[in-house]
């Protein structure tokens, strides 16, 4: 004879049921109220009652407390379906039929003819349900990781594959970033700094972990050194660009200038009229016109330029110091005379 009844108190009337003779019952319920029913369901399993149950969350993560439970009545032949609807969670229409014909709800159902086709209609949704979860096989013993990633080392923003394959275990978290994931599984990611993942892995008896670093490196611009020789010094001086580090230089026609660079990063570094060059070195020229240096630096994930622009201007102290031989003092005394002189036509070019 089919029934139907509805209460609030969903879990009193569930525990008194669970005392009685039924052959099997049919449950949806959430996690919390899972816990409340514990006791009656082990009870029930034990007196030979048949127990089918879909739990009803918003996510797949378990704790260890209901791990463990839903391991025990698993072991005394239950079967339990996990359910990740935030819609029949936020519902909250969580009811239970016993032996095919007696429905309890906590929720008022839709008027029927009769309520035979009402409880009908509820076994239909229960056992649609359980086709539509994931039956949870719980597993003890040792857990099996593989966790990799494509790429160690990478660049901002360049995407790196994580994948991992864990044998034996019921819940796979990865942490930052996934949470929690399938048993197998890859995933393409875009990182900006560098990131630690840590893939947690559990059963019944045991807790796995295994992590992976990626390195994410800065990008740093090339930089070069120019200088100029001072032939009153009778060393090389350093001089700015102007504006602040547009490579824009000034220099003095018959000067030599000298471009150095150090890279601190594996890759190819490569000037059109000088070919290949070193990762550390320089360049000495004597200069006679505007010239322009047109660097590259080409990394596995990167490629970076860099121009130099060389602008000449006249200044007779320059030729007549490779023929003229002055004092100690006056010599001194030049040289302060064309290290302002420098400074003055750079100004009055660039303003």
């Amino acid at each position: 004879m089919f029934r139907f009844f509805y209460t609030y108190d969903l879990i009193s009337e569930l525990e008194k049921e669970l005392k009685r003779d039924h052959k099997i019952v049919q449950i949806m319920i959430d996690d919390f109220d899972f816990f409340l029913i514990s006791k009656a369901l082990l009870n029930g399993i034990e007196s030979g009652l048949i127990v089918e149950i879909v739990i009803v969350s918003t996510n797949n993560k378990k704790s260890m407390k209901l791990v463990n439970l839903c391991k025990r009545l698993i072991d005394m032949n239950a079967e339990i379906y996990w359910k990740v609807d935030k819609n029949l969670f936020v519902k909250e229409d969580y009811f239970a039929i016993f032996d095919k014909e007696y429905l309890i709800s906590k929720k008022e159902q839709p008027v029927f003819e009769n309520q035979e086709s009402l409880v009908k209609l509820k076994i239909e949704f229960f056992n649609g349900l359980a086709l539509a979860s994931k039956k949870l096989t719980l597993f003890d013993g040792e857990i099996n990781i593989e966790f990799h990633a494509n790429k160690s080392i990478i660049y901002p923003k360049d995407k790196v594959l994580i994948s991992w394959d864990v044998k034996n275990a019921h819940e796979v978290e990865i942490d930052p970033i996934i949470k929690v994931v399938e048993s197998s599984g890859q995933k393409w990611l875009i990182l900006e700094e560098d990131t630690k993942f840590t893939l947690s892995a559990n059963n019944k008896g045991n807790v796995q972990k295994k992590s992976l670093f990626i390195r994410v490196l800065k990008i740093k611009e090339i930089e070069f050194d120019v200088e100029v020789f001072d032939p009153i010094l009778k060393e090389y001086i350093s001089i700015n660009s102007v504006p602040e580090n547009q490579g824009n230089y000034a220099v003095f026609i018959g000067q030599l200038v000298k471009i150095s660079w150090n890279i601190k990063m594996i890759g190819k570094l490569i000037e059109p009229r000088l070919g290949n060059l070193p990762l550390f070195g320089s360049h000495e020229f004597e200069i006679f016109s505007n010239t322009q240096l047109n660097f590259t630096f080409k990394s596995l994930n990167n490629t970076d330029k860099k121009t130099i622009s060389l602008h000449c201007f006249e200044n007779e102290e320059i030729s007549s110091s490779k023929t003229n031989k002055y004092s100690k003092e006056i010599k001194s005394l030049e040289s302060i005379s064309i290290l302002k002189k420098t400074i003055s036509f750079v100004l009055n070019i660039f303003r």
